[in-house]
């Protein structure tokens, strides 16, 4: 969601935090030219690996948070300068003023809480799918979002890439005439 009333340079800050791996690449690069944003990762294994990575170039990994203080460890090695929590709401309470986004990669029931209370300090939120497991939390966090005037976006890497969006805008501008029915299919 972008808050109609965020400025360009934090729309960009955002989406630049806030971005999948493979997603909007140019923007990542354009962000260590404006200021490196400091990025706290919920979850760091497995799918939460692969979205740090994502979001690492050209920005400052300054957290992370796991249960499970085996993989805490092995992300930490990774990311020697941030921080670790084993409790999201530890590290977004005590480092509220030092992060700009959050990646939240826990499991499916862990999504809304750890994303409402980094909406509650005003951070950018890159959930995994399934965003939300019920309409109220899907529109809390839509609320929440709103009042703090943050961008979110889930993760849905098909759609993600470079290439999908470049032919997006196509369609949007009308550059490829009037398009009737679109198929995608990725790997």
């Amino acid at each position: 969601m972008i808050h109609p009333r965020s400025s360009r340079r934090s729309f960009l800050k955002g989406i630049g935090a806030i971005t999948a791996t493979g997603m909007f690449p140019n923007f990542l690069r354009a962000q260590g030219a404006l200021k490196k944003v400091a990025i706290a990762g919920i979850g760091v294994e497995g799918k939460g690996a692969s979205d740090i990575s994502g979001v690492a170039a050209n920005n400052e990994i300054v957290a992370l948070c796991d249960v499970d203080k085996t993989r805490l460890a092995r992300a930490a090695a990774k990311y020697p300068g941030a921080k670790t929590f084993t409790d999201f709401r530890a590290m977004l309470d005590s480092m509220k003023g030092t992060i700009d986004a959050v990646t939240v990669s826990t499991p499916d029931h862990a999504h809304y809480p750890a994303a409402m209370h980094a909406l509650h300090h005003g951070k950018h939120v890159f959930i995994q799918k399934p965003l939300t497991n019920t309409l109220w939390e899907n529109r809390q966090l839509h609320l929440g979002a709103r009042k703090k005037g943050v961008i979110t976006q889930m993760g849905n890497q098909g759609h993600t890439y470079e290439d999908t969006r470049t032919v997006s805008e196509w369609i949007a501008a009308g550059a490829i005439g009037k398009v009737k029915e679109v198929h995608v299919w990725t790997n």
